[in-house]
């Protein structure tokens, strides 16, 4: 007997996307394939097999090492920060302006000095991460230190914020804490929403 007219089968159901919900954050990954897209495409060598393209920046990016990967993940931080705000702001909620903000990283000082340097020169966003990436990684161990010392110092500022932070509230239940568990319990949502969409585009 065949299926009865009408009836629907397990993935037929799509969700409707919400065409004002800001654009999920980037990955460091989908950074970097993005390059190799740009690159690939410079050199005359657009993908025609995606299968096969996607395969071997995968690999690419597996044999990266950590210093070449964190001007990706640089920009992934960056675009998560820039998903996190716009969710805020879409879901109507705020997260708790009281909670110490994450220490930058010894690459993300240096960015920062990069952009100074870099600023009314016209270069795109991306462009700009790429050539920051080239420079931080072209610099010795020695140049590198007086970043690496300050993340560390800030680093140490956080964990002595954090903790003050969790004496009036922030790991006892208090307002705080209360204000950035409905936020990380949004995130979670998301998260679950995101998972969906990928099932979605894969098919």
């Amino acid at each position: 007997m065949g299926r009865p007219k009408g009836s629907l089968g397990k993935n037929s159901k799509k969700k409707v996307k919400d065409v004002n919900k800001p654009k999920r954050a980037t990955s460091a990954y989908f950074f970097f394939l993005a390059q190799c897209r740009k690159e690939a495409a410079k050199a005359g060598k657009a993908p025609t097999k995606i299968a096969e393209f996607t395969k071997e920046a995968s690999e690419k990016w597996k044999a990266l090492s950590a210093d070449k990967k964190k001007p990706f993940e640089a920009a992934a931080a960056d675009d998560k920060r820039r998903y996190e705000t716009e969710m805020a702001v879409y879901k109507g909620k705020s997260v708790d302006p009281n909670k110490p903000k994450r220490p930058p990283t010894a690459y993300f000082l240096f960015l920062a000095d990069y952009r100074i340097r870099m600023a009314n020169k016209g270069i795109e966003h991306k462009e700009l991460l790429k050539m920051a990436g080239e420079e931080w990684r072209s610099l010795s161990n020695e140049d590198k230190k007086p970043y690496e010392k300050k993340a560390l110092e800030e680093s140490k500022k956080y964990e002595s914020a954090m903790t003050e932070y969790r004496k009036t509230g922030g790991a006892s239940g208090g307002p705080a804490a209360k204000k950035a568990k409905v936020v990380e319990e949004d995130e979670e949502d998301d998260d679950e929403e995101d998972e969906d969409d990928d099932e979605d585009d894969d098919e």
